[in-house]
């Protein structure tokens, strides 16, 4: 190695300028400076990169497309799930309904004597005599035509009045079955112009609709089975 006559060193700077000058004595420099394991280490960082960290990032993007797919997987089913439990609860109301048509004597009893259930064509056909009567509007008997169970009879109370029985059937009864058994059996005191008595007939009653019972004289009945 050939030391110049500038390239005496007395301070760091001196250094500094001597290896800018000298850049091969940098290795040797290196060498004595660095361990073996510090000069190593970017290549066994590259290493890491190539055999360790780019593997495990392919892993860790399948497993985000895994669960992307698991939550997509989730929320289809939680979409089946509501459907059924809608399903059910449609299905419920369905049988509820034809079980009050079945036991209407029975669960009216004590309300009418010489109940007799209307079927949905005889009752359609009162509203549409009533329309073309001006006695209700075309809104109102559109209404009442939905009306879940509709029957003649007489008070038990007073046979010599006759009356209809308006009735909605509810799995839980709430205000708003109240409110629709008062205003459709209004509707069919004005197109029959007789006394009606409206009735909801649950398993269950919310306390808004005992209190709109009792506002609305509408009589809640509950059913055990």
């Amino acid at each position: 190695m050939q030391v110049k006559a500038n390239d005496r060193i007395e301070t760091f700077h001196d250094l500094v300028r001597v290896l800018k000058t000298h850049p091969e004595w940098l290795e040797e420099l290196r060498q004595l400076i660095l361990t073996t394991e510090l000069i190593e280490l970017p290549k066994k960082f590259e290493e890491f990169i190539e055999n360790e960290f780019k593997p495990l990032k392919k892993k860790v993007d399948k497993l985000e497309e895994d669960v992307a797919v698991l939550k997509h997987d989730v929320a289809v089913l939680k979409h089946d799930v509501k459907v059924l439990k809608d399903d059910v609860g449609m299905l419920k109301g369905d049988m509820f309904e034809m079980k009050l048509k079945d036991k209407a004597p029975s669960l009216f009893g004590h309300i009418i004597r010489r109940c007799k259930v209307l079927s949905a064509e005889k009752y359609a056909e009162i509203l549409d005599d009533a329309l073309d009567e001006n006695k209700i509007t075309f809104e109102e008997r559109q209404d009442a035509l939905d009306v879940d169970l509709v029957a003649t009879g007489v008070l038990t109370e007073d046979p010599a009045k006759k009356v209809f029985l308006i009735a909605e059937a509810s799995v839980k009864a709430d205000k708003r079955d109240v409110e629709r058994a008062y205003r459709r059996a209004q509707i069919f005191k004005k197109a029959t112009d007789t006394d009606t008595v409206a009735v909801v007939v649950c398993k269950e009653k919310t306390q808004g609709a005992i209190k709109k019972a009792q506002e609305l004289d509408v009589i809640l009945i509950n059913v055990l089975r």
